[in-house]
């Protein structure tokens, strides 16, 4: 998967209203895999925003389903109503359902979008491409200008979303590959959620089983190391979710790096036990709606997944597991004390 040949051919038409891109550093990978508390906590820098799973803004019907991460419905919360009335103005269409087509067109992974990027790749160009690059650099506009952050976390783990991004003029991507263990990906796939606006569960979620959630993690993990190929010279990183547990400090030097900013005081406010803000994520896990974050390990999943399901985990996916430093049998990455000293300190600042 790499970038189209003739991809500047639909970026003359791109409106630039900034002299500056704006910067974004996008979170990818498979889904359960702590993009939420991750956006979370990098939104608690100043220049940031964090908006969570943002392509859920494009979704017919979406802004009524849940709340925004600040307490208010999406459909009342002043930023994201902002955001919506700008974006019109830029792209001067009233309703969303044209770019929800065009964003299931080019990043829908469950519709099999890529060979779209195919066509685009052996030099077709697609008048819908450059409408949607259009479209979306408006909404990052649109975003910018309601909150006056120049930089704008966004965690839908796409990877074709990434990609989309990457070839959008105007826009500075930044790419951080969040890594977690398949078999604890695999085991919070396995928990059914009932529907709750108010506990950010937009319908009903049921138990996946463990071979199509295997699956899933090495695809959605795949796609991201091919994005990040695609574009070696966009500023990228890969982060293990149980590293930045483990060593948040060092986790957030790294994505720093990576985006251009200091996280150093951030750090010191997590390992201080201070709340970090939820903010204003449009979507999410239900997490972004349970108040301040409680940076955990989450192993649950080592005594909760029968040996069957571990064997079979490993099984499917173990040789990527051992490529990302995975072990078959799971070691704690980190200091047990100092955990619980993290989620004591976070437990209290609640």
């Amino acid at each position: 998967m790499t970038e189209p040949a003739n991809f500047q051919w639909d970026a003359d038409g791109i409106a630039r209203k900034s002299d500056a891109p704006i910067r974004v550093v996008y979170v990818m990978g498979a889904g359960r895999s702590g993009s939420t508390v991750l956006d979370t906590i990098l939104n608690n820098h100043e220049d940031v925003l964090g908006v969570g799973e943002l392509v859920h803004l494009f979704i017919e019907g979406s802004a009524s389903k849940e709340n925004c991460s600040c307490g208010e419905a999406r459909d009342t919360c002043a930023i994201w109503s902002s955001v919506r009335e700008r974006w019109s103005e830029l792209t001067g269409l009233s309703s969303i359902t044209e770019h929800e087509r065009l964003m299931t067109k080019f990043t829908r992974v469950q519709r099999l979008a890529i060979p779209e990027w195919h066509r685009l790749r052996a030099g077709n160009p697609d008048p819908d491409f450059a409408e949607c690059l259009k479209q979306t650099h408006a909404t990052y506009q649109a975003i910018a200008e309601a909150t006056g952050k120049r930089v704008i976390i966004e965690s839908s783990k796409n990877p074709l979303r990434a990609k989309l991004l990457c070839l959008t003029p105007g826009l500075d991507v930044r790419l951080v590959h969040l890594v977690r263990d398949a078999r604890g990906v695999a085991w919070s796939r396995m928990k059914p959620f009932a529907k709750s606006k108010e506990g950010g569960v937009p319908q009903d979620i049921r138990p996946k089983p463990i071979h199509i959630s295997a699956g899933y993690w090495l695809f959605m993990n795949f796609l991201s190391e091919q994005v990040r190929k695609s574009f070696p010279d966009q500023p990228s990183t890969r982060i293990h979710y149980e590293d930045f547990v483990s060593d948040p400090a060092q986790a957030l030097k790294e994505i720093g790096e990576v985006a251009g900013l200091d996280y150093s005081s951030v750090a010191n406010r997590l390992l201080a036990g201070d709340p970090m803000a939820p903010g204003h994520l449009y979507a999410g896990n239900r997490v972004r709606t349970a108040g301040p974050i409680k940076l955990r390990s989450d192993m649950a999943w080592a005594e909760k997944l029968t040996r069957g399901q571990k064997r079979l985990t490993w099984l499917l996916a173990g040789y990527k597991l051992r490529q990302y430093g995975y072990e078959r049998k799971p070691t704690m990455s980190m200091d047990s004390q100092a955990a619980s000293e993290i989620e004591n300190s976070l437990r209290n600042a609640a």
